[in-house]
């Protein structure tokens, strides 16, 4: 397989699939997932659920079958107010943060280097952290931008914050923000992050901005919007990038 692509979701992959030559969908790993070709490239596309454990269980089974040449996550985010991203931009990250393993004391939240043992450790070792490929990143950030893939949307690439409980205050998302030096969040990313760090394979995540981290207000959330906006994004990295 040339390309494993996750989403979290169904309508997060719907345009993908619809788009794939000879599809063949199957469960594996008690995962929907669809094969077949995209452009050129052989892609599987995985609907690993919600959440990091979720994540983790579908992106694991997946590469325990072999390598892809990258592993793809696209899906739809929460932008932070000080990104200057607006709803249906798109979203690179230059690493994934996981926004919640850590220590809560007197003095406040510490990350997870206070407790002193990684949750990874291979080359060097992990505790909230985890650098993506900056060249890899910066790449396909420059190709959106070129090919602007949707006609309208800004790119931005920059740090991300993986969270399990969504930011639906605004105080809660300027602190994450200023905490990671981030520009937006999402469910999952640290977990796909995680495991390909330790399987040692390329990743890339993509993020349409459905909504700002301001306090909860849904009427303003648009989810069709970015996940179409992703999904458009996607197909151009899908059809040029390589590690």
């Amino acid at each position: 397989m040339d390309i494993l692509v996750l989403t979290a979701t169904a309508f997060e992959q719907d345009a993908l699939k619809r788009s794939i030559s000879h599809p063949a969908t199957r469960t594996f790993a008690h995962r929907p997932r669809t094969e077949g070709i995209l452009g050129t490239r052989r892609v599987a596309l995985i609907e690993t659920g919600i959440g990091a454990v979720n994540t983790a269980q579908a992106l694991t089974a997946a590469l325990e079958t072999g390598p892809p040449d990258f592993v793809l996550q696209i899906g739809v985010g929460g932008a932070y107010a000080r990104s200057r991203l607006n709803v249906g931009d798109l979203a690179v990250a230059t690493e994934e943060n996981d926004g919640e393993t850590g220590v809560l004391a007197p003095d406040g939240w510490h990350p997870a280097d206070l407790i002193g043992i990684p949750v990874l450790s291979k080359n060097l070792d992990h505790y909230n952290r985890f650098p993506l490929d900056a060249v890899l990143a910066r790449r396909a950030a420059t190709m959106l931008l070129n090919a602007r893939p949707d006609g309208t949307s800004a790119v931005r690439f920059g740090p991300f914050v993986t969270v399990q409980q969504c930011s639906g205050l605004a105080a809660r998302g300027n602190e994450l923000a200023s905490r990671f030096n981030a520009i937006c969040e999402n469910m999952e990313g640290a977990a796909a992050a995680h495991v390909c760090a330790l399987y040692e394979v390329p990743f890339i995540e993509l993020r349409g901005i459905s909504n700002l981290v301001e306090d909860r207000n849904t009427a303003t959330w648009k989810l069709p919007l970015a996940s179409g906006n992703a999904q458009r994004a996607a197909r151009v990295l899908i059809a040029d990038l390589a590690p």
